[in-house]
């Protein structure tokens, strides 16, 4: 399937999927990187079910041999831990979102498996008090973060266009200064083929902009959308394949118009349909750079800013109509707030709000809501609906107007220069963009890649491969693969640092005996590239002998991974922290090396001096990308894990 799964789709599988409530969690597997087996077992019947989920993508049940790993990873094996033989309670989507909850039933409490399919996908073991206990991909966003103890948040509530009212969905078309397709797809929460659908229905050009579109043709399109809702809240679904010259490629919970020159195959279900796809994957996205996804940003909130700029603008002109009516209307407003403060004071009031209620210029009055909502009319005889507070006089409700519309117009300068740096922005990204293309074409030589470019790494005063872990995975490698007699480990003393082992050998692999400013530059990197960076100036670290590392835990030890056991006396240095970066020459191949500052200053001409400081790391990368003239990505991976100060520059320009 070409298309991700819409808020749609997740509607119907879900639906499909309440089969599965009841059934006992038997075995989960990760068969790759993004697939999942849950086998399932009928308490009742005793029938076995299986639930593929492919992460991001897909999600149905299955009959399918699939082949399964001799060893779990990790992230299946805590899934068991949790989820094993517990009891699927209930499957639900998220609000009208792209995510399901699948709660699984435990005599502790009820945890929840969550499964994402917007953006790059995501699978989130979930606690009894609602806390992550594990996701498959650590991410953050300012709202939000999905990492081990947190809170779980879902993303910001979507529209659901089951809940609008023609007055709501008016008000959204309204606001897009796009053509109606795109509104519907956006602004309407709809997906594209689905915003389609809805066009040929209700013979609307999908091409039209929404100034074109009248209250008449808006009320035309929304009724088509309720008609189309309808099918989907009665479950009347139909399910069909889609398929062009013989191939399947979409499953519809019933047939479409907008797919013209497709066949159509009846499907059992859309859950069923879906299960063809097990086994073929989406056309890779093309790999965007930093500076294209910075792009892509810039110019959503261009976009966002423009449509703000229109509502501004719209709301402006609503306050001074709104100001000038009550002013043209005010015996009569007079007369209708002085009658209403008269029937406030009454004990017995409700025959009375009714009455009001039934005069003419009236509209809604609900005084336990504070809500008077009145029809006023103007000088050509256009009418228009106006709030009032029933507890200010005529002249104070009509100043309220005005005064909002000077706030608005306050607001709306504000986001005018808003839009102007947005767009200054995205020419100064356009031209930085065409800049790296521009080198990246004239770059044909491939560059040549070491093997301790896998991992951390920095040469030596003396010459040594100095190289350290990423990760728990890398950590494990870099150990168990690299380290060997001759060679000395080095650790921060500070949890979360990597293990970085001094190779007693050089880029050659000639023989270089490990020296004691060595051994203090190795401690200095070990202490640059852990937690320390982003909390202190200085840190411990200390190098021991190969022998004095093992991974052999003693009795009711335990030993995570990437991590090491260090047995016998630790030499211990004091490290302050700060490193350089700059360009270096491996083997005539240029290379940017990130390290103490001894080892770059050995090595380069032209370098950077660094500290922890308050700067965004990628705000830096940036800086020495323009400055060295070198792809950022270069830089990126090179620096150390958190924000950052420049101390000083050799051979360059800041």
């Amino acid at each position: 399937m070409q298309r991700q799964l819409s808020s749609f789709d997740i509607y119907t599988v879900v639906s499909e999927l309440q089969e599965l409530v009841g059934c006992q969690i038997e075995k989960i597997y990760q068969i790759t990187r993004d697939e999942f087996l849950i086998r399932l077992k009928n308490i009742e019947t005793k029938d076995k079910q299986k639930l593929y989920i492919r992460n991001g993508e897909l999600i149905c049940t299955t009959k399918k041999t699939l082949e399964i790993p001799t060893k779990p990873s990790t992230f299946a094996m805590t899934l068991r831990k949790y989820l094993q033989n517990g009891r699927i309670t209930e499957i639900i989507q998220h609000e009208f979102d792209r995510i399901i909850k699948i709660k699984i039933g435990k005599k502790e409490g009820e945890y929840t498996l969550v499964v994402e399919f917007f953006s790059n996908g995501n699978i989130i073991l979930v606690d009894p008090n609602e806390n992550i206990i594990l996701p498959l991909i650590r991410q953050a966003w300012a709202h939000r973060k999905l990492k081990g103890r947190e809170p779980y948040v879902p993303p910001p509530s979507q529209i659901d266009p089951f809940d609008l009212t023609l007055e709501k969905f008016s008000e959204l078309i309204k606001e897009s200064d796009s053509d109606i397709v795109r509104t519907l797809a956006v602004n309407i929460n709809l997906s594209g083929p689905i915003a389609e659908e809805i066009c040929l229905r209700a013979r609307i050009d999908k091409r039209l902009g929404i100034d074109k579109l009248d209250d008449k043709l808006i009320k035309k399109i929304f009724d088509t959308l309720l008609e189309f809702l309808e099918l989907f809240k009665e479950k009347k679904f139909n399910p069909v394949f889609v398929k062009k010259d013989g191939l399947v490629v979409d499953v519809l919970p019933f047939e479409f118009i907008s797919y013209q020159n497709f066949d159509f195959e009846k499907s059992d279900s859309v859950n069923k349909g879906f299960e063809e796809f097990i086994g073929t994957k989406k056309v890779e996205k093309k790999i965007e750079s930093k500076t294209e996804k910075y792009l892509g940003k810039l110019n959503r909130q261009l976009d966002q800013q423009k449509v703000t700029i229109k509502k501004f603008q719209r709301e402006i002109d609503i306050k001074k109509i709104e100001g000038d009516l009550i002013y043209l209307n005010y015996q009569e407003i007079e007369k209708l707030l002085n009658d209403i403060k008269t029937v406030l004071d009454l004990k017995e009031k409700d025959d009375e709000i009714d009455r009001i209620n039934e005069i003419e210029i009236v509209k809604k009055f609900r005084p336990t809501e504070n809500l008077l909502e009145v029809n006023l009319k103007d000088t050509t005889g256009n009418h228009y609906d106006v709030k009032l507070n029933f507890r200010k006089t005529v002249a104070e409700n009509a100043e309220k107007a005005y005064a909002d519309n000077k706030k608005l117009r306050s607001k709306l300068r504000g986001a005018e220069i808003s839009i102007k740096k947005t767009k200054e922005k995205i020419e100064s990204a356009k031209k930085e963009n065409k800049i790296i293309k521009e080198k990246q074409k004239k770059e044909t030589k491939k560059e040549q890649m070491f093997w301790f470019e896998r991992f951390r790494w920095f040469i030596s005063s003396d010459g040594n491969i100095v190289i350290g872990g990423k990760d728990a995975k890398t950590n494990e490698i870099v150990v168990k693969k690299y380290l060997k007699e001759g060679d000395r480990y080095a650790h921060a003393d500070i949890q979360g640092a990597p293990s970085i082992i001094i190779k007693s050998k050089g880029i050659d692999d000639e023989s270089i005996d490990i020296s004691k400013e060595t051994l203090e530059e190795a401690c200095i990197f070990a202490a640059s590239f852990s937690k320390a960076w982003k909390q202190f100036a200085e840190a411990q670290a200390y190098w021991v002998n190969p022998e004095q590392v093992s991974k052999t835990a003693q009795s009711g030890e335990f030993v995570p991974k990437g991590a090491f056991i260090i047995r016998g006396k630790r030499n211990y240095n004091s490290c302050k922290l700060e490193v350089a970066v700059g360009l270096i020459k491996i083997k005539e191949t240029k290379k940017v090396m990130c390290g103490p500052v001894n080892a770059v200053e050995k090595r380069s001409d032209k370098y950077v001096v660094i500290n922890p400081g308050d700067v965004k790391k990628n705000d830096i990368a940036h800086k020495l990308a323009k400055t060295f003239d070198i792809n950022i990505d270069s830089f990126d991976r090179v620096l150390p894990p958190g924000g950052i100060s420049i101390k000083k520059a050799k051979g360059v320009e800041l």
